[in-house]
């Protein structure tokens, strides 16, 4: 499985080794908004089958949402009876710095995998040819050296590997990954073998915890503007409050997104095997029980109330007969 952010060039990566021809990001806007499958190939006699996945800085979906498919698609394999043979994470060198985005993408990867996967995982950096040898060496080093970076990752067992964006560089990169063990992941050991909602796993509380730093910047930043509102009031400012108003507007909307977010994974579907009985036919059999019973009950109040009804009539018809 291959994963990192929007154009660190995971796609790429999979057609030179593939020979797939799977979309790639040639502009601003993501083309990876789905999980894409391409092979199997073969290499060295080992079948190979790479999955490519969107980066949780997408431009089409939300995180919420690129975790979801994830978590449903690595979970759905796990009950197949599929596991990975390799993780990798791309980075481009060329970055020079780590934004929010590229280290918000390497702890959702720490956090699926955990420390057992994490040996069986590559941190792959590419797009080496944009940089001079010396300046990709150095910050090579820095991703090693801090803990903030690949350290942890690194000291927990993954390799650190150089692609040269051909095919060559991809199959030896590939080699390398393909005699590992099969692994589980942490995220389908959290879900499938321990029972947890997807919040409540490794990487639905890093995310969780994401929102909440960004909920504590809106509050920050709206006592803010609401203060320079204020004062914009008291001058008589007009020009200056509503160029402040329009930025509250847009606060509040990206507020309104954060919380959507946040429902998303607190009142995603739980997920059970099928041995505990929810997921699958034993949950469609579970949902048109509840439905069967409840029609069942509104059948027999009906048929009830009619002959409850009928009764009625039929005695104060034999009254009358009676009186009569």
């Amino acid at each position: 499985m291959v994963m990192g952010p929007t154009g660190s060039g995971k796609t790429s990566f999979i057609n030179h080794a593939s020979g797939s021809q799977l979309r790639t990001n040639s502009g601003l806007m993501s083309c990876t908004d789905q999980i894409q499958i391409a092979g199997p190939f073969t290499l060295d006699e080992y079948s190979i089958t790479l999955v490519d996945t969107p980066g949780f800085n997408d431009t089409v979906r939300s995180d919420a949402q690129i975790l979801g498919l994830i978590s449903d698609f690595v979970v759905a394999e796990y009950e197949r009876g599929y596991r990975f043979t390799g993780i990798l994470y791309f980075h481009r060198i060329s970055d020079n710095r780590i934004g929010g985005a590229a280290l918000r993408n390497f702890r959702f990867f720490r956090a699926l995998c955990g420390n057992h996967a994490l040996k069986s995982s590559a941190i792959v950096t590419n797009m080496w040819g944009e940089v001079s040898k010396e300046v990709g060496r150095e910050r090579e080093e820095e991703l090693m050296r801090k803990d903030i970076l690949f350290k942890p990752a690194l000291d927990a067992g993954a390799r650190l590997y150089r692609h040269e964006f051909n095919p060559e560089s991809a199959h030896e990169i590939l080699r390398r990954v393909i005699k590992n063990r099969p692994c589980t992941l942490l995220l389908q050991q959290e879900i499938v073998e321990q029972g947890k909602h997807i919040s409540a796993t490794a990487a639905g509380v890093a995310f969780l915890g994401e929102l909440a730093l960004v909920q504590q910047k809106y509050q920050d930043q709206l006592r803010e503007l609401l203060k320079e509102i204020d004062e914009a009031i008291a001058n008589h400012d007009e020009d200056d409050r509503v160029e402040l108003e329009d930025g509250l507007q847009r606060l509040e909307a990206q507020e309104e997104r954060r919380k959507a977010e946040e429902r998303l994974i607190r009142d995603a579907p739980r997920y059970h095997t099928l041995e505990a009985g929810s997921w699958g036919p034993s949950l469609i059999f579970s949902v048109f029980a509840v439905s069967a019973d409840f029609v069942w009950s509104a059948v027999s109040a009906f048929f009830r109330a009619a002959w409850l009804t009928l009764r009625g009539f039929c005695q104060d018809v034999g009254k009358r007969l009676t009186g009569a």
